[in-house]
């Protein structure tokens, strides 16, 4: 319960403060950092798609930020390295038109992180949940739009982050709709006496670079100089039909879970990338594979949306002490 008697502001309890970097390689970005006592901190970064840069919960870190930090978007990311502009960060959207390697035409991952949102409003209810509405599209002819309406939701008293988009297709045309959520943890989260909390019916090695690893795949691996692994799990949806996966440090004392609705994400990725000075670990609930959507098509399997259909996308973010 907030104490509301004993509060002056209840600023002092929960605060949204938006701003403008003014140095470094993202000098101009707008930025909106979320404040809540006894939750989790957030930062958001609206001209990156309106995605999650750094965390924190109780003081500790649990984003993974990359080496490059945070950048303005990429003004040609069809022509570029897409890691040049991968900041990290709590949840980077990969979509909206590929997720994985380029195909047929399109880069990696897309270029929903490249795209600059509107926001339409910040708030603070009376019980203390601060939430952003922002929009954002995609649009290059009159042929091709889309459009994600994205709300984000962190609360005092209670450590969850909640991300709800809506999708639509504005255009003329079916459009393949390929979204992954790229959650980013690090450490000291993702450190020593970490492991991965996670029963899949079958676990799938994308290559084989993480082939050896198929049957142990959960435990820290520590730091090696090695290449990225990636996974596929197949996993359950619960009662309520969402999936999960935790990431618990009982040296650290904390246990990070990402819970997603599987109606639209039914996959699940994992990345690891365990090289000195990046230790990072990625669990990224998706509609798609990670390979490219010319090898979704060929399967089958591309996710789609005709002229004016609607795909709701929920996903959250819990910590809690252990």
């Amino acid at each position: 319960m907030l104490p509301r008697d004993a509060l002056g502001n209840l600023d002092q309890l929960a605060v949204a403060v938006p701003s403008v970097v003014t140095d470094g390689p993202a000098a101009g970005c707008r930025a909106i950092d979320l404040r809540v006592w006894d939750g989790i901190d957030l930062r958001l970064l609206p001209d990156r798609g309106l995605d999650a840069g750094a965390a924190w919960y109780g003081g500790v870190p649990l984003a993974w930020v990359s080496p490059v930090g945070e950048t303005a978007p990429i003004a040609n990311p069809r022509d570029q390295d897409w890691s040049r502009g991968f900041n990290g960060g709590l949840v980077t959207t990969c979509g909206l038109r590929n997720v994985g390697v380029p195909s047929e035409g399109i880069g990696q991952h897309g270029e929903f992180h490249e795209q600059r949102a509107t926001i339409e409003a910040i708030e603070r209810s009376d019980d203390g949940v601060l939430s952003v509405r922002g929009r954002v599209a995609e649009a290059d002819s009159l042929r091709y739009h889309l459009e994600v309406e994205r709300v984000w939701r962190t609360r005092v008293g209670e450590g969850r982050v909640e991300l709800v988009d809506t999708v639509r297709n504005r255009g003329r045309s079916l459009e393949a709709v390929p979204m992954l959520y790229h959650v980013n943890l690090g450490a000291p989260l993702w450190g020593e006496g970490a492991e991965v909390v996670l029963n899949p019916r079958a676990t799938h090695p994308r290559d084989a670079d993480a082939a050896d690893y198929a049957d142990a795949w959960a435990p820290w691996p520590g730091i090696v100089d090695g290449p990225e692994r990636v996974f596929e799990h197949e996993v359950d949806a619960g009662v309520d039909g969402w999936a999960e996966a935790r990431v618990r440090n009982e040296r650290l004392g904390l246990e990070v879970a990402v819970r997603w609705d599987v109606a639209t994400m039914p996959r699940l990725w994992e990345w690891v990338l365990p090289a000195p000075g990046l230790a990072v670990l990625g669990l990224e609930p998706a509609n798609c594979s990670v390979l490219g959507r010319a090898h979704d098509r060929a399967e089958g399997r591309l996710p789609e949306l005709a002229p004016g259909e609607t795909r709701i996308s929920r996903l959250e973010i819990l910590a809690r002490r252990v």
